[in-house]
C-alpha cells in the first residue's frame, strides 16, 4: 500500500477567534496531519484529525498562520499538498486578506488579475466608510469616541476638530496650549455638541446646528437661557473646523461628541473594528459590485439587490436593537414647574 496523495482544495476561514482548516479527502488515507507555521516556511505538528477539517481555537488575535495537510495511512504520512494562511479575527471581524478573498469569491474572480490587490483594498475600505455611515446614522451613538471639551477664550470662533496627532492633548482644547496626555482620536463625523451652562458644575444644554443662510441672525447674549431652555448659541462643522455664533465667552465649556475615523485596513492582517457580527456582508457585496463594476459587461443586478436587503435589514436592527424601549413617541422634556410629565401644564401629552 502506497502512502496518500496530497489533500486537495485545502481552505482556511476565519470563525470568531478561531480557524478553520477544510480540504478534500484522499483516497487511502485514514487520517491526516495538520502542520500550522507562522512564516510559511518553518512548519510543525498542530494535530491528527480523522475528518477532513481542523478547528484551530483561539490560536492568537490578529497573527498570520500558515497550514498544510498530509494523509496518513498505514504505510505513513504522504505528501503535504498546498499551503493556505488566515489571520484569527475576534468575533465578528475580519481581517483585511479575508475579506479581500471573500470579496472575489462573490465576484466570482479568484483567480482573475483584472482586479489587482490593491484595487480591492481600495475597494474595501470605501466599502467599509459606506458601512461606517450607515451605522452612525442608524445607530446615532454608534462607534463614539470619548467626550472632548472645548474651553472657550471669549475671542476665539472657529476651532480646530482633533486630528488624532497635534491637538486635543488631554482631551481638552483651549485653541492657545495644550495639556498633557494623549491626541484624542481624529475627527470624522459629529454626533452632538452641548454647552456647559456654569463653570463649577456643568449642567449641559443641546446645542443646534445653524443653516449657513442664517448666520447673522444669532446675536448675544449668548448664554442666556430662555424658560423654555434654548440658547442662542451654534454650531457648524467647517472643514477641520468647528465654528460657533456668536462668539463664545470666556471660561465656557463645550462637549463635542463624534465619531472617530476608522482605522485604515492596509497590511493583510490588519483587523476590522466595526463591531457587529454579520454587518461585513455589507463591505464584502459592495466591493465585489465596485470590482464587477470596472468590467465592462458585468451584470451586477443580483449584487445590487443584495446590498438594497442588507442595508434594510442594517437599519430594522437598529430601530428594534433596545427590544426594553419600544420605538414610541416619548417625553422630552421634563420640570416640576410643570407637573413633570411634559410641556402641557401637566396634561401629559408628552413633548413640545
Amino acid at each position: 500500500m502506497a502512502v496518500p496523495f496530497p489533500p486537495t482544495n485545502l481552505d482556511a476561514q476565519q470563525t470568531d477567534g478561531s480557524i478553520l482548516i477544510t480540504w478534500t479527502g484522499t483516497l487511502g488515507a485514514t487520517s491526516y496531519q495538520v502542520q500550522r507555521s507562522t512564516d510559511g516556511v518553518n512548519f510543525t505538528n498542530l494535530a491528527t484529525s480523522t475528518s477532513p477539517s481542523y478547528k484551530d481555537s483561539y490560536p492568537g488575535i490578529g497573527i498570520q498562520y500558515f497550514y498544510q495537510v498530509a494523509g496518513i495511512n498505514g504505510s505513513g504520512t504522504g505528501l503535504y499538498g498546498s499551503v493556505v494562511s488566515a489571520v484569527a479575527a475576534p468575533p465578528g471581524e475580519m481581517s483585511l486578506g479575508e475579506l479581500r478573498l471573500r470579496s472575489q469569491q462573490t465576484a466570482d474572480r479568484v483567480e482573475s488579475n483584472f482586479v489587482i490587490p490593491s484595487e480591492w483594498n481600495a475597494f474595501i475600505r470605501l466599502a467599509m466608510y459606506e458601512l461606517y455611515d450607515l451605522m452612525i446614522t442608524c445607530y446615532e451613538d454608534y462607534g463614539v469616541a470619548p467626550y472632548i471639551y472645548i474651553n472657550t477664550s471669549g475671542s476665539v470662533q472657529n476651532y480646530a476638530l482633533p486630528d488624532g496627532a497635534t491637538n486635543y492633548f488631554g482631551n481638552i482644547y483651549n485653541n492657545t496650549s495644550l495639556v498633557q496626555g494623549n491626541p484624542a482620536q481624529a475627527f470624522y463625523k459629529l454626533v452632538g455638541v452641548d454647552l456647559g451652562v456654569n463653570t463649577s458644575n456643568n449642567a449641559w444644554v443641546t446645542l443646534n446646528r445653524y443653516d449657513y443662510i442664517d448666520r447673522n441672525a444669532y446675536v448675544y447674549p449668548n448664554s442666556t437661557s430662555t424658560i423654555y431652555g434654548v440658547y442662542n448659541m451654534r454650531y457648524r462643522v467647517m472643514g477641520n473646523n468647528i465654528n460657533f455664533i456668536p462668539v463664545p465667552a470666556g471660561n465656557q465649556q463645550i462637549r463635542i461628541t463624534y465619531a472617530p475615523r476608522l482605522p485604515a485596513l492596509l497590511a493583510d492582517t490588519d483587523l476590522t473594528t466595526i463591531g457587529y457580527s454579520g454587518y461585513l456582508r455589507y463591505v464584502i457585496v459592495r466591493a465585489a459590485k465596485y470590482a464587477l463594476d470596472k468590467e465592462e459587461g458585468s451584470d451586477t443586478s443580483k449584487l445590487a439587490e443584495e446590498l438594497i436587503f442588507l442595508k434594510k435589514r442594517i437599519e430594522e436592527t437598529a430601530v428594534n436593537r433596545d427590544i426594553g424601549q419600544p420605538d414610541t413617541i416619548s417625553e422630552t422634556r421634563k420640570d416640576s414647574v410643570y407637573g413633570g410629565t411634559g410641556w402641557g401644564q401637566g396634561g401629559g401629552q408628552g413633548g413640545w
